[in-house]
């Protein structure tokens, strides 16, 4: 018996040991040791250091897109993303909608197709990212960055407003608050601005 308890102590302490020095490593090394707000942190940092990459190129679409005349019947303006295809390409397109929801203009407008992507691959589908829901914070950002240049560059006239393609909650580009559809469509009804 004292035997295998001197080869179960052996085994316990050797180990411990090896756990030890692995992490002591790892922290050494920088691997294995971020925590999940350190992760976000550095992926939020990748988006925003992208999107001020694209920055220019988004504010010279929107401020053209001021200029645009609108449809009479266009009530408000609708920019809907799929956090799916992030790391693809810039999914992100505006239609004009009347006061029913319905889209005016079936092409819309795909701001910058195949000029870029909204997260590149190398930050969206690394796996150390994973823990953190890469398409909730990407999508959470690009809201927040795309309010801020609509904001500044994007037309006054409608009231316009930015959500997942299939979510019912929409975030106001003027206000930076989240709406829900019936609120939306029942503003537009009433011709009131956002």
């Amino acid at each position: 018996m004292s035997e295998l308890w001197g080869f179960a102590g052996a085994y316990r302490f050797a180990s411990t040991l090896s756990f030890q020095l692995w992490k002591a490593s790892n922290i050494d090394s920088g691997e294995g040791c971020m925590g999940e707000d350190d992760k976000k942190k550095e992926f939020v940092e990748g988006v925003r250091q992208h999107f001020q990459k694209i920055a220019p190129l988004m504010n010279t679409e929107i401020a053209r897109i001021a200029e645009l005349s609108w449809d009479e019947e266009a009530s408000f303006l609708l920019i809907e993303y799929d956090a799916s295809e992030f790391s693809d390409k810039f999914f992100v397109a505006l239609w004009a909608m009347d006061a029913d929801g319905e889209p005016v203009d079936r092409e819309g407008h795909w701001f910058l197709k195949g000029r870029t992507v909204v997260v590149p691959s190398e930050i969206y589908d690394d796996e150390k990212y994973e823990a953190i829901e890469p398409g909730e914070v990407a999508s959470e950002l690009l809201e927040q960055w795309f309010a801020d240049a609509w904001r500044t560059h994007g037309p006054k006239a409608l009231p316009a407003y930015i959500g997942h393609h299939d979510s019912y909650f929409k975030i106001d580009l003027a206000t930076s608050g989240q709406v829900n559809w019936d609120s939306i469509l029942a503003r537009a009804k009433a011709g009131l601005a956002s």
